[in-house]
């Protein structure tokens, strides 16, 4: 949390299993560390929050996701099955040293809405 502007909101890509979600930390897109904000605002404080949506200009179709977790760094003995979701739903990360640590997220609550 930033103490002038508050919450973080982060877009980021992810990849599920069961009710463990995990965001990348990534060395694909361009940034001067892979030490982020959001890794160390999860050391202060693990509550987070994910909304997943999709925006259709039909709006029968459209629809949102909403996961209350606790977030922290992904555990060695998880890292590896971790990067293999992201790397099945992302084959950019496929490229060798892509993935710098992945967080973990563990759903509490999922809410959810549809129109149809």
């Amino acid at each position: 949390m930033h103490p002038e502007r508050g919450v973080d909101a982060v877009p980021v890509v992810f990849a599920l299993d069961g009710r463990r979600i995990f965001l990348p930390i990534d060395r694909v897109k361009a940034k001067r560390t892979t030490r982020l904000r959001r890794l160390r605002n999860l050391e202060a404080d693990p509550r987070c929050v994910l909304l997943v949506e999709s925006y259709t200009d039909d709006w029968e179709d459209l629809w949102w996701v909403r996961v209350h977790a606790q977030g922290s760094q992904c555990p060695a003995e998880r890292l590896a099955d971790a990067v293999s979701a992201l790397e099945r739903r992302h084959p950019r990360y496929t490229e060798p040293g892509s993935i710098a640590t992945v967080i973990e997220l563990v759903a509490d609550t999922i809410t959810g809405w549809a129109a149809r």
